[in-house]
């Protein structure tokens, strides 16, 4: 099986304009290769954003990267890194997922969630024959034991 892991892609993360946009490239560069390769899907392992508010033009870029994946046919699996939540716990890959381009493979069942000791028991996503986990980073005072 052949798939692509990218992770800490950090998207919007610098303030000087070339380096930003050298970033976003850099990005779009592995999307291609993975598009050309024919892989059987993607997983974005945390951290695709650097804020959990990135800037519009970063958004609009990124959804654009999207939907060429999707027009490829590619499934995308991604987990959600520190830098992706908000302090409330909100994050922009929600959107990207209710828009249909990716799957959030966080499906935790709960048991007693507002304990102080939770029991997290986390299910797999599965594609074909492989089962995909994800456990997402969070800031701190987000996480639980």
């Amino acid at each position: 099986m052949k798939f692509s892991h990218l992770a800490d892609c950090h998207l919007g993360a610098w303030r000087i304009p070339n380096l930003q946009k050298l970033n976003l490239e850099s990005f779009k560069k592995a999307v291609d290769i993975s598009i050309k390769e024919g892989v059987e899907f993607i997983l974005i392992a945390g951290d695709l954003f650097d804020s959990a508010y990135p800037p519009i033009e970063i958004l609009k870029e990124t959804f654009s990267i999207f939907k060429k994946i999707n027009q490829a046919k590619i499934p995308v699996f991604i987990i959600a890194g520190s830098h992706d939540y908000s302090s409330s716990g909100k994050t922009f890959l929600d959107v990207l997922e209710h828009a249909g381009f990716c799957k959030n493979v966080y499906q935790p069942e709960i048991k007693n969630p507002e304990s102080d000791n939770p029991e997290i028991t986390l299910n797999p996503v599965l594609h074909k024959n492989t089962a995909i986990y994800g456990y997402p980073g969070k800031k701190s005072g987000l996480e639980v034991e």
